[in-house]
């Protein structure tokens, strides 16, 4: 098992790994004076997964609640959150108690929200149960929800207590879900690991993988805590890949979304002469290597007009991620004629 701490903020420590989740219960011991947990779940979560959680936390001494959102990122938005904040009060869970995320990134950004909020703040154990989660969404202290198509539109800084990364967790997955996954990795890749990026299989990915995301991302937190300056080159992909997402009503995965973002972006920075020639294969092999779908052009009018709608927008143009090889990142400020121009991607 791997272990490796997130100095930001008041720092937390993440294990990552098979077997990670006997770690939880003295986590959240260790997090929250209180004695009771909320577990807040979600409906596509194994039972077994549940059980064994809650298992651990109450091993620990705690007093478990559970709640179960269904699954999706339709639940993301603030009247769940409400739901969330209804849930605790009605169990009297204080500030000195924990709230479990157990679930992917909805579940991790919604019930991370909800602790953030509620009495001001309430301490956050994250356990990511899904390949994108894993390997990124889990750490960063980044909560929040959508509004209608804006994704993650509301939402605040708040760092998790702990990060319990158990890798057996994903061996339940579908392929499809793991597949999906292997989306942000290629982004990891892309910016900062080529060796990772060349690695890139179908399957699910090692510890070692999950492990050096997670560190490439400790990196990028710890430099830039609040996003705003380096760590924006985590969303490399996702301008466009948040387009793609809102585009087909979220039903497109996310993972999926990223890649073809990935894909375009990086066509878009050949055409334009930031990006080698060359770095778009890198990046078209290992979508295809992972499973994932590499036929963006079709989905790209549509997503095109969500961009003006990005965080990064200042109104005329985008802060935008492109990579110079793979490697080596570079943000460049887009005007919106430059990224609405199908030509350039052409």
């Amino acid at each position: 098992m791997y272990k490796t701490f997130f100095s930001s903020g008041a720092g937390y420590p993440a294990y990552i790994g098979g077997g990670a989740l006997s770690m939880l219960g003295r986590a959240a011991a260790e997090a929250a004076a209180g004695r009771k947990a909320a577990v807040v779940t979600d409906s596509g979560i194994p039972a077994e997964h549940v059980s064994r959680c809650t298992e651990e936390l109450r091993s620990a001494g705690f007093e478990v609640f559970l709640m179960t959102l269904p699954a999706g990122e339709r639940s993301k938005t603030l009247g769940t959150v409400s739901d969330v904040y209804g849930f605790l009060i009605e169990n009297s869970i204080s500030r000195s108690d924990a709230v479990v995320g157990l679930g992917g990134g909805v579940v991790g950004d919604t019930a991370g929200f909800a602790a953030a909020t509620y009495m001001r703040g309430t301490a956050f154990v994250s356990v990511p149960t899904t390949v994108i989660s894993q390997t990124d969404s889990a750490y960063g202290g980044k909560t929040g929800v959508d509004h209608g198509d804006a994704k993650n539109m509301i939402g605040c800084f708040y760092d998790p207590r702990a990060v319990i990364c158990d890798t057996d967790l994903l061996k339940t997955l579908p392929e499809a879900e793991i597949t999906n996954g292997l989306g942000e990795i290629i982004k990891y890749g892309a910016i900062a690991d080529p060796e990772l990026l060349a690695g890139v299989s179908r399957g699910l990915p090692s510890d070692a993988a999950v492990f050096a995301c997670a560190e490439i991302k400790r990196r990028f937190v710890e430099a830039d805590r609040f996003d705003l300056g380096e760590r924006r080159v985590l969303n490399f992909g996702h301008t466009l890949g948040h387009g793609y997402e809102a585009a087909s009503g979220f039903v497109l995965p996310h993972g999926q979304a990223v890649a073809y973002g990935m894909l375009a972006v990086t066509r878009l920075g050949e055409r334009i002469g930031v990006t080698e020639a060359g770095s778009y294969g890198a990046i078209l092999s290992a979508c295809e290597r992972a499973g994932l779908d590499s036929a963006w052009e079709g989905g790209l009018p549509a997503a095109l007009p969500y961009i003006r709608r990005d965080k990064k927008s200042d109104g005329c143009s985008v802060d935008a991620v492109l990579i110079e090889r793979p490697g080596a990142p570079i943000r460049k400020k887009l005007p919106f004629s430059v990224l609405a121009d199908e030509r350039n991607y052409r």
